[in-house]
């Protein structure tokens, strides 16, 4: 009877421990990270037209978000604000009424600005992909990836 009685309490002990492993390929968690919802998210730019953005000391990160609220479009260019609407149908995105404050900043600032703006006018398709968002053109090229930020 003892004897039973270990044996049942040896199998329970291996199926708890069994079901609280965690399987690994290599140093990986073979779960996947859950995408980010476009909507309401901080997306940081990362790359326009497959060129690294960099972020400038004193001058706020290029960066966007889309808000549910009036779909409203709101953010930084790396130099101005940026404010306008979007309108998002499945796999489709368009753009509209983007402006920009009208502050001068160095030469590389106003490019990335000039380069974000023209990404946005052209934009008319996005995945999300974990944490990275891509907006593409014509023939699904890439015009900008950006990395989701979590603010707290």
């Amino acid at each position: 009877m003892i004897r039973q009685l270990t044996l049942y309490v040896l199998i329970s002990i291996l199926f708890v421990a069994a079901g609280c492993s965690s399987r690994t390929i290599g140093n990986h968690e073979t779960m996947e990270q859950p995408d980010e919802s476009l909507i309401n998210t901080y997306w940081k730019l990362m790359k326009l037209d497959g060129a690294p953005v960099i972020a400038k000391e004193n001058f706020r990160e290029a960066h966007m978000v889309l808000h549910q609220d009036a779909s409203r479009l709101a953010g930084a260019t790396g130099c101005n604000t940026l404010m306008g609407s979007y309108q998002v149908e499945n796999e489709h995105i368009t753009f509209n009424q983007v402006a920009t404050t009208k502050r001068a900043c160095p030469a590389p600032q106003m490019e990335t600005e000039r380069n974000f703006l023209a990404a946005l006018k052209q934009a008319n398709a996005w995945r999300v992909e974990g944490a990275r968002l891509v907006l593409s053109g014509d023939n699904n090229e890439p015009l900008a990836s950006f990395e989701a930020v979590h603010l707290y």
